[in-house]
Order: C-alpha cells, then sequence, then structure tokens
C-alpha cells in the first residue's frame, strides 16, 4: 500500500488524512501550528461527516518535516498558497527519486513556482512527479479540529503534470484512489481554470462593510446577491480571455460549476450559485487576513491580470479588485503576487510558454 505525507491540517488535509487512513494506506499529517497538532495528537482519530463519513488515525500526526517525510510515496501538500514556497523549501533535503509532490490545489502557477524551487541550480537533483490538481479535491469545512463536515462531493476536479507528459504516470498511482481526478492537458489549464478568485476576493470585498460592523453572513447565498455575480460575470469573462490567450479553451465559471458539481444549468450565476447545496451556511471572512482575500488575490487575481498585461489582454475589473485588495489590507498584492515575471512568463511569446509546460 503506497505511503502518504500530508503537509496542512486544515479541513483538506485532515480530511484526506482520514479517508486515506480508513482505506488503509500509510498516512502521516503534518502542521507548523503546534496547537493544532497537540489537539489532533490527543484526539488520534479525524472523523469525517456528511456526504463521506469515515473515522481513522493517521499514523503519524506530527509537526516535524523529517517526522512526516520519513518512508512515504506520495507529498500531498493542501496548504494556503502563500505557503508552498516556505513547504516545498523544507522538504526538499527530504525528497526521494520517484516520488511524487503534489499540490491540492496548485492555484496560478503553482507547480511552476516549485519546479522552480526543485529542478532549478539548487534543486533537489531527484526524479519527482510534480503535480497539481486545480480545485481542493473536497468540499469540506471544519469547525472544531478533528471533526469534519463534507458538504459536497466533487466529480471532475482536473489535475495536470510539469511536464505535462508526466499525468498517465500520476493517474496510474493516484486515479484508483482519487476518481475525480481528471487528466487536463497542461498545468496553464489546472492553474488559470481555478473558480476561487472569482468566487472568494470578489464577494469578500464586496461585503467588507459588513466584516467592519462584525455582522455576519452566509458568504454564498447571502454575500453574492444578483448585481454581485454580474461583477464576478464581468471579471470571469477577463480570466476566461486570459486563458483563451495561452491557448486554454476555458469554460466560463458557471459551466465549470456545472461540471464540478453535477448540477443542473441555470439561466444566470446568482440563481446557479444559490442552486449549489454545499455552498449554503459557509460563513463570511471575519477579517482582511482570511486567505479568499488575501490568497486567492495573490494567487489568483494577480497572476491572470498579469499574465493578461503580458499577453495584451485588457482586464480592468481584475486590476480594480487587485488594487481594492491592496487598499483593504494596506498590502501590495502586485508586488507580494505571482507575478508573470515570478511564472517565468514575461517577455516570452505564447509558443515558449507552452513549451515551458509540455
Amino acid at each position: 500500500m503506497l505511503k502518504f505525507a500530508i503537509i496542512g491540517a486544515g479541513a483538506g488535509g485532515q480530511s484526506m488524512a482520514a479517508v486515506l487512513a480508513s482505506k488503509g494506506y500509510g498516512t502521516k499529517l503534518y502542521d507548523i501550528d503546534q496547537e493544532k497538532i497537540h489537539r489532533l495528537q490527543e484526539l488520534k482519530t479525524i472523523k469525517v461527516t456528511g456526504v463521506i463519513e469515515c473515522e481513522a488515525a493517521p499514523d503519524v500526526i506530527t509537526d516535524k518535516m523529517e517526522e512526516v517525510m520519513e518512508d512515504v510515496d506520495v507529498v500531498m501538500i493542501v496548504s494556503t498558497t502563500d505557503a508552498h514556497r516556505s513547504i516545498v523549501n523544507e522538504c526538499k533535503p527530504y525528497l526521494k527519486d520517484g516520488q511524487i509532490v503534489m499540490l491540492n490545489p496548485g492555484h496560478c502557477g503553482g507547480a511552476l513556482e516549485i519546479a522552480n524551487i526543485l529542478r532549478g541550480e539548487h534543486g533537489c537533483g531527484k526524479d519527482l512527479i510534480i503535480a497539481e490538481a486545480g480545485d481542493l479535491m473536497y468540499g469540506c469545512r471544519s469547525y472544531e479540529i478533528g471533526t469534519i463536515l463534507h458538504t459536497g462531493l466533487k466529480v471532475h476536479v482536473p489535475v495536470a503534470t510539469l511536464p505535462a507528459g508526466d499525468v498517465g504516470r500520476l493517474l496510474d498511482v493516484l486515479g484508483p484512489i482519487f476518481p475525480c481526478l481528471k487528466p487536463a492537458a497542461s498545468v496553464l489549464e489546472t492553474g488559470f481554470e481555478g473558480a476561487g478568485a472569482m468566487l472568494h476576493p470578489i464577494p469578500s470585498l464586496m461585503n467588507v462593510n459588513k466584516m467592519d460592523l462584525g455582522e455576519s453572513y452566509d458568504y454564498y447565498m447571502e454575500g453574492i446577491t444578483p448585481h454581485v455575480a454580474d461583477i464576478i460575470t464581468a471579471c470571469d469573462k477577463e480570466r476566461v480571455a486570459v486563458c483563451r490567450a495561452l491557448g486554454v479553451d476555458a469554460l466560463a465559471l458557471g459551466d465549470m460549476l456545472v461540471k464540478t458539481y453535477k448540477l443542473e444549468p441555470k439561466e444566470n450565476l446568482y440563481d446557479l450559485i444559490q442552486s449549489i447545496e454545499s455552498y449554503r451556511a459557509l460563513r463570511n471572512p471575519t477579517n482582511t487576513k482570511h486567505r479568499f482575500i488575501v490568497e486567492d488575490t495573490m494567487s489568483g487575481l494577480v497572476p491572470l491580470a498579469s499574465v493578461g498585461h503580458a499577453l495584451g489582454i485588457p482586464t480592468p475589473m481584475m486590476d480594480a479588485f487587485v488594487n481594492i485588495a491592496g487598499a483593504v489590507c494596506g498590502r501590495d498584492f502586485w508586488t507580494e503576487g505571482r507575478t508573470a515575471e515570478k511564472l517565468g512568463f514575461a517577455g516570452k511569446t505564447l509558443e515558449q510558454i507552452q513549451a515551458m509546460v509540455r
């Protein structure tokens, strides 16, 4: 049986650890948060309820990287995007030939960023399969450490490797374990087709007054009103234009949600979101440090808009929300985020970019 290292003990990481352990796979769970790890060590088992139900104990629960990386076949990084670089640098000394290193999800440019670290001038020199999912495989949330609610079952989650030709090798190993994973043509599809940049920072920023007033609301059902959905749709048209300039035949957000959650199509994005049962009862961000604002601006809006600029695609709506997020958070996301320069795209033609990911 395969042995997994799961880096990140949020709702997604805890879910993955419990599901894999319940199926008999070797499972180790890591997080930098010592308090969370201590509580999980006390509990020993992780309970998953909802559309998936299981209860299982990972073999190891630790805050020590050397422990989680010892004798594993697959390294699943289930963390916020801003932690990818530091996690991969910490993992690097322990990696071995033949291992899979997969981001869950990679967001825009994740696999490109970690490949530069692992295969660059100061890389680890190991033969690895580097992969990224286009989305977290589980629709889940946690209100208490060790107890995870699965709110929806995703039937189609795109996955790609760098180089793209490794995806067959990846799915030979992980496909039977995660049947929702479907091969994408390249990391351009998994990275630039993601919905998080549309569904997270925009509604959060449009409802920032409620955050300031300390009001709680149902994030999707109340936070995305018809006009907010119209703004998301306008931004999404820019995302699709950038994708198509990259040679990626991207689905519009509504069509993507229909495919991901196996839904009946609706006339508009607002009605479609209102029909997604797994989106109900998710509470809103309570501060401007929340990942919906910071992470999805830095690793979603910024790379989409920046690559658009490099390819001559206007992105005025996305530009505006990057600037608004910067003003609200007091940060320069154009400097901090994953820009075209950081992805190695600056100054390259479309043919050169496509050659990078083949």
